[in-house]
């Protein structure tokens, strides 16, 4: 009888030691949970270190990228004629040298299939590209309505206030009015700062969070830099300068001037039709 009633045996059982099997079960778990745990440290540790080394690395390409348009400013700076800007310049090209320009992608008013294509490398800074504007734009795209797509790429060597206002320009870009929001800088080139550019997003009726989450970040710095680039490369030393089916004309030339290439440009397209 007592073999059957007697719980002894069974109680003894739970104060033996582990056998070799269960304490390797005891232990893998918790092992491969510290595993665990140390992975994600080095992870979190890893996101963390690379956060802020991407940070440091936009910054220091930000500086680099502002050196290099420094830079570039001093040597036109240095290389124009006592009156400051290339603008009221006469030519001195060879008249018949045609630059090989892009322009696919930056502002443009006019058709696509347009016989004359007009590209200024423009500063909304600068006071001769303002005169241009105020001046001439508006009757060259009238008289020769049709027959000219104009285009605008930033070239900022007037300094930080440059910079910002083409950065400003392609966030109106972005949502599809760079050209109203070009002629309110012009009209306001007194003020340019973030505030003001700001004001002119909101009347405008453009989605001003966008727009200034957009000149924050300067989202559009790649391609701000690379009209600066190529403008270089062109050999532009001021601005306005710009180039006519790839024929260089440098300044706020008088209106003449510019109808004048225009009507040669189009006699030649006629004549080799």
């Amino acid at each position: 009888m007592n073999e059957f009633t007697d719980p002894q045996p069974a109680a003894e059982a739970a104060d033996l030691p582990p056998s070799r099997d269960d304490a390797a079960l005891a232990v893998v778990p918790r092992a491969t949970l510290n595993y665990v745990i140390i992975g994600i440290t080095f992870l979190l540790v890893g996101v963390v270190i690379g956060a802020f080394g991407y940070d440091r690395l936009m910054q220091a390409n930000r500086t680099e990228n502002q050196d290099l348009i420094n830079s570039a400013v001093a040597a036109a700076v240095a290389s124009l004629p006592s009156g400051g800007a290339a603008a009221a310049a006469a030519p001195t090209q060879d008249p018949n040298q045609r630059f090989t320009v892009a322009y696919e992608g930056n502002p443009s008013i006019g058709p696509d299939d347009a016989p004359i294509v007009m590209i200024e490398f423009g500063d909304f800074r600068c006071g001769y590209c303002k005169r241009f504007n105020d001046e001439t734009l508006s009757q060259l795209l009238s008289d020769y309505e049709g027959q000219v797509r104009f285009v605008y790429r930033d070239y900022p060597i007037l300094g930080p206030d440059s910079l910002v206002a083409a950065h400003a320009g392609q966030c109106a870009h972005d949502q599809g009015a760079f050209w109203p929001f070009h002629d309110l800088v012009y009209a306001n080139q007194g003020s340019l700062n973030r505030d003001t550019f700001i004001a002119h997003a909101t009347a405008l009726e453009l989605d001003v969070e966008r727009f200034t989450t957009c000149l924050d970040e300067e989202t559009f710095e790649e391609g701000i830099i690379a009209d600066f680039m190529d403008g270089q490369q062109l050999g532009v030393g001021g601005t306005p300068t710009f180039f006519i089916n790839g024929k260089l004309v440098t300044g706020a030339q008088p209106y003449a001037v510019f109808a004048s290439v225009f009507d040669a440009e189009l006699a030649a397209l006629e004549s080799a039709s």
